[in-house]
């Protein structure tokens, strides 16, 4: 009878140890109690000496808006994890259970690991007045078998290497360095051949187009097509971006396709055309984020009269083949 006591006594605490370890493990999903368009989040709860875990911070942005403040970290995440690798910023589409009013988000990613056991806690991260909730992290000792039996230390072995021997070892990087020695030549020469055919037919090389030549093609073959009948608005504004960015990039020497439209408005400011000129393109690049990225419907007029302008802003810039 008192074995049976005892048995059920010990059972009943391992029972509420495991409960408390339970509760512990979920505590991460109850800290993500605050609303705030940043994140932080942990693909696992718990992890063992050495094991990984990946921490994502998510920030949901509108049109407009920028992520300064984005942290920095080298070596630590604060909390104390230790930063295996990191992935690049990167700015993607909003998800279906993302906030309605999120137009992008900027995220980045932390692969981490911890060699303390006990319960790491990250601390809410501020980015541009934005506040993320904390996140815990069970950190477990790693269950290991029976220790190794330890061996007693191996006897030095003395080998004697014939000449035979010595010539067949080093072959392979004998034959490698001649090899590299020959390709080098062989490059070398190629190279000097090619540059003397360059110096001959330098004078025949043929001219390249203009780039409003192009630029025009382009927009009345995008024109002709009239995409925004067909429920391809979204389409239309993506290549006549395209279009009309690669044109000033051509012609004026500069970087705008990898640029938002912030940016390259800030950039065709400060080129030597009309003042008309520059807000008529600059309106046509806002109302195609309006389209691409906020989801706004635009009349047949707005789609006709941005496509005008974009071809009225090259014939009115476009370089004089007699200059």
């Amino acid at each position: 009878m008192r074995l049976t006591l005892g048995a059920l006594v010990v059972l009943g605490g391992s029972w509420s140890l495991d409960l408390m370890n339970l509760s512990k493990c979920k505590a991460q999903s109850s800290l993500h109690t605050v609303p705030s368009n940043l994140e932080m989040i942990s693909d696992t709860g718990r992890i063992a000496w050495g094991e990984r875990a990946t921490l994502t911070l998510r920030l949901g942005l509108e049109l407009g808006e920028n992520s300064t403040g984005w942290p920095v970290w080298e070596d630590t995440i604060p909390g104390g994890l230790e930063i295996l690798s990191s992935s690049k910023i990167d700015t993607i589409l909003p998800q279906k259970n993302d906030p309605s009013q999120w137009d992008m988000i900027v995220v980045q990613s932390w692969v981490v690991t911890a060699w303390d056991s006990g319960y790491v806690v990250i601390p809410a991260i501020e980015v541009v007045g934005e506040k993320s909730a904390p996140v815990m992290i069970h950190v477990v000792p790693t269950r290991t078998g029976d220790a190794p039996e330890m061996m007693p230390a191996a006897e030095i072995i003395t080998i004697e290497w014939t000449l035979w021997e010595r010539i067949e070892k080093a072959a392979p990087y004998v034959l490698k360095v001649l090899a590299a020695l020959l390709l080098a030549l062989g490059g070398f020469y190629l190279l000097r051949k090619v540059k003397r055919k360059e110096r001959v037919e330098i004078e025949m090389a043929v001219p390249d187009i203009l780039p409003h030549i192009t630029a025009l093609e382009k927009l009345r073959k995008l024109e002709e097509r009239k995409g925004w009948t067909k429920g391809e608005a979204k389409s239309f504004h993506v290549n006549l971006s395209e279009i009309i960015r690669t044109y000033i990039d051509a012609r004026f020497n500069i970087s705008s396709l990898e640029s938002t439209t912030r940016e390259v408005s800030a950039q065709i400011d400060l080129l030597d055309i009309s003042q008309s000129d520059k807000s008529n393109l600059v309106s046509a690049l806002r109302l195609g984020d309006k389209i691409k990225f906020a989801k706004h419907t635009a009349r047949t007029q707005d789609h006709i009269k941005v496509i005008n302008t974009c071809i009225e802003f090259v014939e009115n810039t476009m370089e004089n083949p007699a200059s």
